[in-house]
């Protein structure tokens, strides 16, 4: 292991992940119970353990689940028989004695050799869920040794910032998968599929306001007969969740608009901050100057009173947009500028092709190919 002094401004990012960490609703009930809570022991932390299966006979081996908290850790220990890790959910790390700490995420698999010392854990913002496979052994299953030391653990810090801002780089944060999913059912209109969506992004923490918003905001974009069969359905999910006894978190409502100017000029505002560029009024060309109606309801109710609303951000909506443009077809032009808005606010174009596979395992590969094909062509210029 290399020692390395911290810089301060990852000691203050820690400080940052330790504040914001949160308990996932349902991160003690992935696809085990989560068993009995232990604090202290063998353990630095809160952690749960579920013993699945005993050795036997036919089989050598015990099966065990185990949930560690954000910063939750083993000792060092070692296993005579050697051990299997399975990462079933969040992130967590694993070092052996002498070699670099390794990032564990849903997937992974270590396979930790016989009387080999190491420890493993939750990441410091994130809870790690775990299958571990320990076989019998005369000598016994696991001998446990000393405490992973502060300096030891935080060794894993600069690593999971780096791991932090590649997943920030190329995909989208967890509520705008779920947002890309509402939008799309939303659009297409199968309310189905979308009474699922909605118990998952619920699930997952999103406030009954936020989702409200993002329904409310697609009017714009499919019509109120697919908004409002939205909000009809999800009125139904939430009546369903009561009676289940969950209570669902309201959130933020909109906040009172204090601005002075008139909506027009709020509009037109709002508009060129989401583009990045002038709008030249009234439009000299266009639909808007054919139609200078269309421009003014543009201006004064989509991008004044809608994009006004604060529940949701700037970039919040253009994820509900582009999802929900991709999925209505025939409206490129639409959809193209929308791109450039998402890319102009900070998403990249990795995080933009992860939003349309969300898209295409959620309503299908005619869909997303509608948004890869917009996103190629606004990507196109800028790669020459």
């Amino acid at each position: 292991m290399r020692n390395s002094t911290i810089p301060i401004f990852l000691l203050l990012t820690l400080f940052s992940l330790q504040s914001t960490a949160q308990t996932p609703p349902d991160i003690l009930n992935t696809i085990f119970p989560s068993g009995d809570k232990i604090e202290g022991g063998n353990f630095e932390g809160t952690v749960w353990v579920k013993r699945l299966l005993p050795a036997d006979s036919a089989f050598n081996a015990a099966l065990g689940n185990v949930i560690f908290e954000p910063q939750a850790r083993s000792k060092w220990h070692k296993h005579p028989g050697g051990q299997t890790l399975i990462g079933l959910d969040g992130m967590g790390y694993y070092q052996e004695k002498g070699k670099p700490l390794q990032i564990l995420r849903k997937g992974d698999v270590v396979r930790c050799p016989p009387d080999i010392e190491h420890w493993h854990g939750a990441s410091h913002d994130s809870w790690f869920v775990q299958l571990a496979i320990t076989p019998e052994h005369p000598e016994g299953r696991v001998i446990w040794l000393h405490e992973v030391t502060k300096e030891e653990y935080e060794m894993g810090l600069p690593q999971n910032l780096e791991e932090q801002t590649h997943l920030q780089l190329n995909e989208l944060e967890p509520r705008h998968r779920h947002f890309v999913a509402i939008s799309s059912l939303a659009a297409k209109g199968d309310l189905g599929r979308l009474t699922t969506a909605l118990h998952d992004g619920l699930d997952a923490g999103l406030t009954v306001n936020e989702i409200k918003e993002v329904l409310v905001h697609l009017y714009a974009y499919c019509g109120f007969p697919r908004s409002i069969q939205g909000l009809n359905t999800l009125i139904s999910v939430l009546e369903t969740r009561k009676a289940q006894g969950i209570a669902d978190k309201t959130g933020k409502t909109a906040s009172a608009v204090t601005d002075t100017p008139d909506k027009y000029e709020r509009g037109k505002k709002v508009l060129e901050t989401l583009t990045g560029k002038p709008q030249i009024t009234p439009p000299q060309s266009g639909y808007g100057a054919f139609s200078p109606e269309i421009d003014v309801f543009l201006k004064e109710h989509l991008f004044a009173d809608i994009f006004g609303r604060d529940v949701l951000s700037f970039k919040d909506r253009e994820i509900a947009t582009i999802s929900a443009l991709a999925n209505l077809g025939g409206v490129s032009p639409m959809l193209k500028g929308h791109i450039g808005i998402a890319l102009h606010l900070g998403f990249t174009e990795a995080q933009l092709m992860h939003l349309l596979a969300i898209v295409e395992s959620t309503t299908g590969m005619k869909e997303a190919e509608n948004g890869r094909k917009a996103l190629s062509e606004v990507m196109e210029p800028a790669k020459k």
